[in-house]
């Protein structure tokens, strides 16, 4: 079996997977000492939020428009 040979863009690949690492680590930290564990319990609200703004939203673009 052969070794992996670095290529071009490779570091600048690895330097995104570090940073999106982080960052998802600095978002995790603070949401785990608030007892939201789950990815779930963040995303079902927000879709439920963003569906709402946008069937409001529909609402009144057709209405006043």
């Amino acid at each position: 079996m052969k070794l992996y040979k670095w290529k071009k863009g490779d570091g600048k690949d690895l330097l995104d997977f570090l940073l999106a690492l982080l960052i998802g680590g600095l978002l995790a930290l603070p949401l785990s000492f608030l007892g939201i564990t789950s990815l779930d319990q963040i995303l079902i609200p927000a879709f439920f939020i963003i569906g709402f703004i946008s069937l409001v939203g529909g609402i009144f673009s057709k209405l006043f428009l």
